[in-house]
């Protein structure tokens, strides 16, 4: 579709595509402020208007989506460029980092890491049932140690023997 006749048409639509609301782009636009929020909606209304805004939002889509593809390919070939330098000057760190990095851009590597809840009421049940069972035996095995100390180093040096008697 071509550039609409009406200047403030096209001003509005062009800031509709941009992320205004309409109200806002109405009053940009150079409409009354004050009939804005319900002249701008109705404005965009209008299906030369909304077949413009349309228009405008997928070249912006494309465009934005092309420029990112754009510095994909850029960083992935520039990142290529830098791991055979550094090969080839003996910098094997370096390179391997490159290739790492173009790696996890691909896919072929993935991070690792769990995200968990920052409140204890967030907490999966079973995550919390193993806590409880973790600090359960911790705190046996220090009630263990204390009563050991408790008990003096005789107790400590106690050696179980078990005797049998010979075979005849």
């Amino acid at each position: 579709m071509p550039v609409l006749n009406n200047s403030k048409y096209e001003h509005f639509a062009r800031l509709v595509a941009t992320g205004h609301s309409p109200a806002q782009a109405y009053a940009a636009a150079g409409y009354e402020e004050k009939t804005a929020y319900t002249c701008g909606p109705r404005l965009l209304k209008r299906p030369e208007v909304r077949s413009r805004v349309t228009e405008l939002q997928q070249t912006v889509a494309q465009t934005s989506v092309d420029a990112v593809i754009f510095n994909r390919e850029r960083v992935l070939n520039r990142l290529s460029q830098l791991s055979h330098e550094a090969q080839r000057k003996g910098q094997y760190s370096t390179a391997a980092r490159c290739e790492e990095l173009i790696g996890k851009q691909l896919g072929m590597f993935v991070d690792r890491f769990q995200n968990l809840p920052t409140r204890v009421e967030d907490l999966p049940e079973e995550l919390l049932d193993d806590f409880i069972d973790q600090f359960a035996a911790l705190a046996d095995a220090q009630e263990k140690q204390k009563q050991l100390e408790a008990a003096g180093p005789a107790a400590e040096q106690t050696v179980d023997v078990k005797v049998e008697e010979p075979k005849e």
